[in-house]
């Protein structure tokens, strides 16, 4: 037997710390005075139109300057004239025949059951308008079908008044990449955080995965195990165990739980009959097993001995449907939550971190003092709605993704067709400051991006189910490289 080879150092797991947010990186958390339902979701174009048509109109001066004729900025849609170039700055409305319409819901015939959901609501028939609070106007031209747009975008359009009343594009300007935090050290002098004898300078990683599906089959629960004892050091060899102790952070990305079936599996008939004589209460133990939460609790609890973790809850899991979902009770994760690197987040959620522990003064310590990092994450809704609106090909939802950060909004189709909460004054989605990592969980497949724009740039992340693919997704804090370690199970 060969002999176990023991470093001549202990391990040691790199450590960063979690910074408070800041204005430019809000929290999602629905406050009280956010929280009431009696407002109109009109409000919230009034103000993200009025919001980020200063950023467009910044952005069109400066890409059509040059245009013979200096186009000229109309306040009003409506205010149009006929033949003239001009430009024109409001929110996109897709007209579309297929989208799901709350009227047709309320006319047809509740005797027979309604339609399963689109896939896709996009079709040939699609209409684009230009709205502000003037009115709308429909927009025309060649661009158009070269440019991916979903409603609620904010846009500047270049272009002239037809005949006919339309309005013909010839291009399309964008709020761009929000301003970068630049405070800190260069990217390259980004610390992993420490320096340790047996590895030397060591780069910090962060951990993404979602769809866990907990309680969904016994080949995902073997996977999480293996997961489990990945991340905390208890498999494979020294060289694995040297890598796992460089990953600070596990972000999961919503769908941890699987989601529950109408009879929750198959079931005796003599049990169905007792079951269905214990009812107490509406709880049906033919429906509802409370291991998958348990087997999720025992997995977080061991995991959390080891590194950092933060839950953002997803689709399947139990909580709120609208956006953004609200962090997960804390208590139904049993002894996980003893522990402070156990964090329950919301859906969306800013994470900035900086490398090194707090100390006594509040200050943060280390070997060296490198750049903060700001990870925007959720667990996929708002991609998933907008890949409704366009073809699958040529547009993906890698494309969707990078779109997202030059709109400088993460869900422009709430509330037309995501739900979100009504908010009166704010419009939370609105990225204020570009993200170092945007992390989307819960996609079909892997894939990533480092999308950048002058001295701006951000690593964009799909991340898929890890229970129907076994992928965790691994960032480095330094350079922002990408890694993915598979873990696959074999159904017996």
């Amino acid at each position: 037997m060969e002999p176990v080879t023991i470093p001549p150092t202990p391990i040691t797991r790199l450590a960063t710390t979690v910074l408070p947010l800041t204005d430019s990186t809000p929290s999602f958390t629905i406050q009280a005075i956010n929280k009431s339902f009696k407002h109109q979701y009109a409000n919230i174009y009034f103000v993200r139109l009025r919001h980020l048509k200063p950023c467009v109109e910044k952005e069109a001066i400066k890409r059509w300057k040059n245009v013979p004729g200096s186009p000229k900025l109309i306040p009003r849609v409506l205010d149009v004239i006929k033949g003239q170039i001009c430009l024109i700055i409001g929110t996109v409305y897709m007209d579309m025949p297929l989208k799901p319409n709350v009227l047709e819901d309320v006319g047809r015939d509740h005797t027979i059951p309604a339609p399963p959901p689109r896939e896709k609501i996009h079709s040939q028939e699609d209409r684009v308008m230009l709205e502000d609070e003037s009115g709308r106007i429909r927009l025309i031209g060649k661009i158009l079908e070269d440019t991916p747009l979903v409603t609620g975008v904010i846009v500047g359009v270049l272009g002239a008044e037809t005949s006919s009343g339309d309005f013909e594009a010839i291009d399309l300007c964008f709020p761009g990449m929000a301003p970068q935090d630049d405070d800190g050290m260069d990217i390259d002098d980004f610390p992993g955080t420490s320096t340790d004898s047996d590895s030397g300078a060591r780069d910090g990683y962060i951990a993404f995965v979602s769809g866990l599906d907990v309680g969904s089959s016994p080949r995902s629960e073997a996977q999480t195990q293996v997961l489990v004892e990945y991340l905390s050091g208890a498999c494979g060899g020294l060289d694995d165990q040297r890598f796992a102790s460089q990953i600070s952070r596990l972000v999961v990305l919503g769908n941890s739980l699987a989601p529950l079936g109408p009879t929750g599996g198959a079931v005796e008939e003599g049990k169905e009959k007792e079951d269905r004589k214990s009812r107490r209460h509406g709880d049906d133990n033919t429906s509802f097993s409370p291991h998958p939460i348990r087997n999720l609790s025992a997995h977080l609890h061991d995991l959390s001995q080891s590194v950092a973790i933060h839950v953002l809850p997803g689709e399947s899991d139990p909580s709120g449907s609208i956006l953004p979902q609200q962090a997960l009770p804390r208590a139904m994760f049993g002894h996980a939550s003893s522990f402070a690197s156990f964090s329950c987040e919301t859906n969306p959620t800013y994470i900035r971190l900086a490398a090194g522990t707090h100390g006594s003064d509040g200050q943060i310590h280390s070997s060296r003092t490198g750049r903060i990092r700001t990870i925007l994450a959720t667990s996929g809704q708002p991609l998933n709605d907008m890949s409704k609106y366009v073809p699958t090909v040529p547009t993906t939802g890698l494309k969707l993704a990078e779109a997202t950060l030059r709109w400088r909004h993460i869900a422009p189709t709430a509330p037309d067709t995501l739900w979100c909460h009504p908010f009166f004054t704010i419009d939370p989605f609105i990225i204020a400051e570009t993200p170092d990592i945007y992390a989307i969980g819960c996609q079909p497949r892997f894939a990533t991006r480092l999308v950048t724009e002058g001295k701006y740039r951000s690593r964009v992340i799909l991340v898929p189910s890890f229970a129907e693919t076994g992928i965790l997704v691994l960032v480095c804090l330094k350079s922002l490289d990408v890694r993915i370690v598979n873990i696959l199970a074999h159904s017996p």
